[in-house]
C-alpha cells in the first residue's frame, strides 16, 4: 500500500509482477493556513479494500507501507485521533521564523536530523503547539505519523521506522535515536513517541486484524519507509538512474546517495532509506499547482495553456505563489514577475512562468553534492506527461531525461521483499527527451540570470534574520 496525501494505492504482486492495482481518493480539509486529514476515515478505508481485495486473492501473505513524509497525529485519552496535520498545513510558520533567527540552534538541529527547519515538519508543529497550546500540548498522551498509526492497528505496536522518522526533525539520524536534545528543547517525552525500527523490519499480524480483514492467519506485516524514499529507490533498481525529478502538483530533485549529506546552507534534505542508502534532495511546493493557476486565469479550456509558446529573454517569474520548501525555505515568500512590461502577452507571460517552476528545480539540483550528468534524469509526475514540459526540461538541464512510470514506492517495497529481484512491468514503453541545441544559449543565460535573482533575495531574507 502507498498511503500519500491525495491517494491510497493498493497493488498486489505475485512472484515477479503486479497483477491488481486500485486506488482510493483522501479528502483534505484545508481552511487558510490549516491542512488536514482524518486518520480514522483514512484507515477506514484501507480495511474495507482490503476486505474486498481478500474476496479476491484468498492467499496474501505479507502487507508492506509507503506513507507520506511530515504527518503528525496526536493522541488524547478525550478524544478520538480523527486530525493529521499535513506537511502543507502552515500554522507552525511565525513559530519557526522565529525560532530560525536563532542561527546557531538553528544548524545545530538541523545537522542532527537532516531535515530542514521548514513549518512542513513535526518539529515546527510541535514547537507552535508547545508555545500557543500549551495546556493542550502537555496534555497530549502521544503523536503519531501515518505509519505508527497504520502499525498500531496492524500489529497492536507503537512504532514506526527509521525513514519515516528522519523526516520528522525530531530524529537523530547519526546515531537512530529519538534526539534528547530536541525533546528536550521541546519538553517532550520519548514516551511520547513511536518505538524505531529498520524500514524492513517484519511484525506479525494481529490476531484480531486478521480475523476482521480475512486474512490468512499467519500474514506477515513489514513496516516499510516513506513514499518519497521509496520512489527513489525504485528509479534507481528500475531504471538504473540515481537522479529523479518528480513535478505533479507540487515538485522534488532527488539524488540516491551512499552517504549521509546536509547542505552547507541547510539548503537540502537528507533521509534515511537503508543501510549506506541516504535520499537527497529538496521538495518544492510550486509544481504542476503554479500552472493550474496561470491555466485558470487565461483559459477555460486548460488543455490550451501550452499551444502557444514564446520566449522572453528579460522576463522573468519567481514561481513562489504557495511560500517555498526547497531552495529557500521560507513559508511566507511570494511569486513575483520581474521584467514585465506591456510588450508581453500570455505566451511570453506562460513561457516564463514555466520556465520559473523548471529553474527553481535546476537550482535545488544545483546545490546537492554531486551530479550525475552523464546519467538520464528520471522525470516522473503528472506534469511531465505533457511532452512540451518535458522537452524544456531537457533542455533548461541540459540533459537527457526519461519519462517513466517504474517509480512507485511499491515497485521498491517488491525490491525489497523479493531481496533485490526487480518488477516485471506489462509496458516498457520509457519516453526519452534529448536537449535541443539550439536552445543552450537561451536556457543557459537565463538561468544564471534567475539564479542571480534569487541568490539576492536569498542574502537579503538572510540580513533581516
Amino acid at each position: 500500500m502507498d498511503v500519500g496525501t491525495t491517494s491510497i494505492k493498493f497493488i498486489i504482486f505475485n512472484e515477479e509482477k503486479a497483477i491488481y492495482t486500485k486506488s482510493a481518493r483522501i479528502e483534505t480539509f484545508k481552511e487558510v493556513d490549516k491542512s488536514t486529514q482524518n486518520p480514522i476515515d483514512i484507515l477506514s478505508s484501507i480495511k474495507r479494500n482490503i476486505k474486498e481485495i481478500t474476496a479476491l486473492y484468498s492467499d496474501i501473505n505479507t502487507i508492506s507501507f509507503s506513507t507520506a513524509m511530515h504527518t503528525l497525529i496526536p493522541v488524547s485519552p478525550e478524544m478520538e485521533s480523527n486530525t493529521m496535520f499535513l506537511w502543507s498545513d502552515n500554522r507552525a510558520a511565525n513559530t519557526i521564523l522565529e525560532f530560525k533567527r536563532n542561527r546557531q540552534r538553528t544548524f545545530l538541529f538541523y545537522g542532527k536530523t537532516g531535515t530542514p527547519i521548514h513549518g512542513m515538519s513535526p518539529f515546527a508543529k510541535l514547537l507552535y503547539f508547545k508555545e500557543k497550546h500549551n495546556s493542550w500540548f502537555n496534555n497530549v498522551s502521544g503523536w503519531h505519523d501515518m505509519k505508527s498509526f497504520l502499525m498500531s492497528y496492524f500489529v497492536n505496536e507503537f512504532v514506526t521506522d527509521f525513514s519515516i522518522a528522519s523526516a520528522t526533525g525530531l530524529f537523530n539520524s547519526i546515531d537512530f535515536k529519538w534526539d534528547e536534545e530536541i525533546l528536550s528543547f521541546l519538553q517532550l517525552s520519548p514516551s511520547k513517541l513511536p518505538r524505531l525500527v529498520h524500514p524492513k523490519t517484519v511484525f506479525n499480524m494481529s490476531e484480531k486484524v486478521v480475523l476482521e480483514l480475512n486474512l490468512k492467519r499467519n500474514t506477515k506485516i513489514m513496516i516499510g519507509a516513506s513514499d518519497g524514499c521509496l520512489a527513489s529507490l525504485a528509479s534507481s533498481q528500475q531504471n538504473s538512474a540515481t537522479e529523479s525529478l518528480t513535478l505533479g502538483t507540487s515538485g522534488s530533485i532527488r539524488q540516491l546517495s551512499t552517504g549521509r549529506y546536509l547542505g552547507p546552507d541547510m539548503e537540502s534534505f537528507c533521509y534515511y532509506v537503508d543501510k549506506d542508502q541516504w535520499v537527497v534532495g529538496g521538495p518544492t511546493n510550486n509544481g504542476g499547482i503554479v500552472l493550474e493557476w496561470l491555466s485558470d486565469l487565461f483559459y477555460e479550456d486548460k488543455a490550451k495553456i501550452f499551444d502557444h509558446l514564446h520566449k522572453a529573454p528579460d522576463l522573468f517569474f519567481s514561481p513562489y505563489i504557495q511560500g517555498e520548501r526547497a531552495p529557500i525555505w521560507n513559508e511566507k515568500q511570494t511569486g513575483s514577475f520581474k521584467g514585465l512590461n506591456i510588450t508581453h502577452g500570455r505566451p511570453e507571460i506562460i513561457q516564463s512562468v514555466l520556465e520559473g517552476i523548471i529553474f527553481n528545480l535546476k537550482y535545488i539540483l544545483s546545490l546537492l553534492s554531486a551530479t550525475y550528468d552523464e546519467n538520464p534524469l528520471v522525470l516522473n509526475g503528472g506534469a511531465v506527461k505533457n511532452k512540451d514540459i518535458a522537452q524544456m526540461i531537457s533542455s533548461v538541464f541540459n540533459r537527457e531525461c526519461l519519462f517513466s512510470s517504474r517509480t512507485e514506492p511499491t515497485q521498491a517495497l517488491f525490491y525489497w521483499w523479493k531481496n533485490g529481484k526487480k518488477v516485471e512491468t506489462e509496458s516498457t514503453l520509457i519516453d526519452f527527451y534529448v536537449p535541443i541545441e539550439s536552445e543552450q544559449d537561451y536556457y543557459n543565460e537565463k538561468f544564471r540570470k534567475f539564479v542571480e535573482m534569487l541568490n539576492n533575495e536569498m542574502h537579503l531574507e538572510k540580513l533581516n534574520l
